[in-house]
């Protein structure tokens, strides 16, 4: 099942920093559905991990792969640590992916490139129906670095509605990350 707003319920009672995101946190920042989504991700910070586990796991079957490419497994509580990011929370009627973001000192870093960061509290805002979602331009960035259609659909879809400021942060972020990526050009229309 994937429904946002069922993740949000059991999100709100976990008591850890999280939001929405993946193609749900662009949806759900527009206000309407755009395409059909298979899952629902929700980052929350590396170190609330365990904090996550202690809430779920007795409702919850707990899965991780760690190593990443190994598969899923049982999560046994270990600490998951980068290169590993991905944890899944299950039950009979609802899964979703939690994915672990470094948020230390109240300072958030992309994953894929430590030059990247900014304040946890930019990165991180609260849709019209009141669920947090991971900002467009850092939901966007991730995407960026695959080729999907379902990406590309989520970008076109955004970019319209992408804020001059917020465009240029993706832009800048991507011509660090990526340069070349065809993204930049759209994202700079007068260059």
């Amino acid at each position: 099942m994937s429904d946002p707003r069922a993740v949000a319920d059991v999100m709100r009672g976990v008591g850890v920093w999280w939001a929405v995101a993946g193609g749900w946190a662009i949806d759900l920042w527009l206000g309407t559905r755009s395409r059909e989504h298979h899952d629902v991700e929700v980052v929350i910070r590396r170190c609330d991990q365990q904090l996550v586990l202690a809430a779920l796991s007795d409702r919850w079957e707990m899965w991780c792969l760690d190593p990443p490419g190994s598969g899923w497994r049982t999560w046994d509580g270990h600490e998951v640590r980068p290169p590993a990011f991905q944890l899944q929370a299950r039950t009979s009627e609802i899964e979703f992916d939690l994915f672990t973001e470094s948020v230390v000192d109240g300072a958030w870093t992309y994953r894929r490139d430590a030059r990247i960061h900014r304040p946890a509290d930019e990165v991180v805002i609260v849709a019209s129906d009141g669920i947090p979602v991971v900002r467009p331009e850092v939901q966007l960035l991730y995407m960026s670095t695959s080729g999907d259609a379902k990406n590309q659909q989520d970008f076109e879809v955004a970019l319209a509605h992408l804020p001059p400021a917020d465009a240029a942060w993706l832009a800048q972020s991507l011509a660090t990350t990526r340069p070349g990526h065809p993204w930049i050009d759209a994202l700079n229309p007068n260059r």
